[in-house]
């Protein structure tokens, strides 16, 4: 593309660039309209012959490379965002919760409490039993396998196999 340049280096053809329509301005700064690209490289101006480019396959790696970061920041907040329904009332998946669920657990067992009343994400009281809270934390563990094992694998292996940006592009991740 044309725009506005001032050769800094010969042998690179490394350029400054005015982003500009004042003419006059530009030739007063010695700057002329030369054909210049930006690198993907360093993001600096060039003479758009000399300007040096990523090659395609490492362009390919970046580009799933941030597809798979995605994909891993996607799953970990519908685990911490997610949540499951446990005789009629929604319970948090959240690592808070588990923490929150084994402490409970394990003070019911130490003081021999049959019964103890917790407040679901939805806000109900819900009286659980020792069995309850094992059921309830057998539910959150089927769903966190449910994202990190068949989900989060599924687009880890779509991201992979893709062969071109295009197609790295076009997985939508959704949990």
């Amino acid at each position: 593309m044309f725009k506005y340049a001032k050769i800094i280096n010969q042998q690179t053809g490394l350029c400054e660039v005015g982003v500009g329509t004042n003419t006059q301005f530009y030739n007063s700064i010695g700057m002329s309209e030369l054909d210049v690209s930006q690198s993907d490289v360093d993001n600096c101006w060039y003479l758009s012959e000399k300007c040096p480019q990523k090659a395609e396959e490492q362009k390919l790696s970046e580009a799933k490379i941030i597809k798979q970061a995605e994909n891993t920041r996607l799953a970990k907040l519908a685990v911490e965002n997610g949540h499951v329904v446990f005789k009629g009332a929604e319970f948090e998946t959240n690592a808070q919760t588990v923490g929150d669920l084994t402490a409970t657990m394990l003070l019911m067992q130490a003081s021999g409490l049959e019964t103890y009343l917790w407040l679901s994400k939805d806000d109900q009281s819900i009286s659980l039993s020792i069995e309850d809270f094992g059921t309830l934390g057998g539910l959150i563990a089927e769903f966190k396998n449910t994202i990190w094992q068949e989900k989060y694998i599924a687009y880890k292996s779509a991201i992979e196999q893709a062969e071109t940006i295009v197609a790295v592009e076009n997985i939508v991740i959704e949990y």
